[in-house]
Formats: C-alpha cells, sequence, structure tokens
C-alpha cells in the first residue's frame, strides 16, 4: 500500500499586492502570488543561503548581504545593517524587487538559514519591522 504524503497548510501574502490567501499541498508552493501573479511571495520551501557578502567599519559598523534560493529557484536577498550584535533588516529582494520591510509588515521574521548566517557573523539580534512608538 502506497504512504500517503502529508498535506500542508500555509497562509501566505504577497507582498507586492497585499493578497492573503491558502496554500494546501504537499509539495512547495508555486511561488507566485494567486491573485496577481507577482512572484514577491515568501520562499518556496526551504530557502538555501548561496552566497553572503560582509562590509565593517573600524568603529563597529557593519553590512551584510545575505544571497538565497528558494525550491523553485527564485533568488532572495536580504541586506542587514548592524553595530555590533544588533542588526537591522533594511531591504528584501525577492526575484530582483526591493520589498522594504519597514514598510512592509508582513517581514515578521527572517528565514532560519538567513538568521543562522547572520548569527555566523556575531549579529544575534535582528528588528525586521518597523516599531511604532506608543505615548501613553
Amino acid at each position: 500500500m502506497p504512504m500517503e504524503e502529508s498535506l500542508i497548510t500555509l497562509t501566505l501574502q504577497c507582498y507586492r499586492c497585499g493578497t492573503e490567501y491558502n496554500y494546501l499541498g504537499s509539495s512547495p508552493h508555486s511561488g507566485r502570488c494567486a491573485a496577481c501573479g507577482s512572484s514577491c511571495v515568501p520562499p518556496a520551501g526551504t530557502l538555501t543561503v548561496v552566497n553572503r557578502l560582509y562590509w565593517e567599519s573600524p568603529n563597529g559598523l557593519s553590512k551584510v548581504w545575505v544571497h538565497a534560493v528558494d525550491e523553485h529557484d527564485r533568488p532572495f536577498e536580504f541586506e542587514v545593517v548592524a553595530h555590533g550584535s544588533r542588526g537591522k533588516l533594511v531591504n528584501t529582494k525577492i526575484d530582483g524587487v526591493e520589498i522594504d520591510p519597514q514598510i512592509n509588515e508582513t517581514i515578521e521574521t527572517l528565514p532560519p538559514s538567513v538568521t543562522a548566517e547572520i548569527a555566523d557573523l556575531g549579529i544575534n539580534e535582528v528588528e525586521t519591522a518597523k516599531i511604532e512608538n506608543s505615548k501613553s
């Protein structure tokens, strides 16, 4: 008797048009928005780091660019600025399209492979979204 593949359910949001939709399947999602067809959607399946570039100034400021691909070979780039062990995600590119994480609040966390790559450089805390100041 053949083994049944387990189905996964994901809630995805397009970073281009803002549409939220569900994916149900046993393999990575298509890597395209169900509404507008944009490739500006979260990684399909596992994100694999293929390269990283690192720059550090004498005063401790640094910048890292992590390049990765998902299971459909869509390129992703994450740009983080840091001072010491604290960083901030300042830019993301998906399939060559810039997604500003300070404007688009749907980017809540970095993928584990990217977090590990950045942590390898000693950057352990990375802010990914704009923090609103609340006045009491």
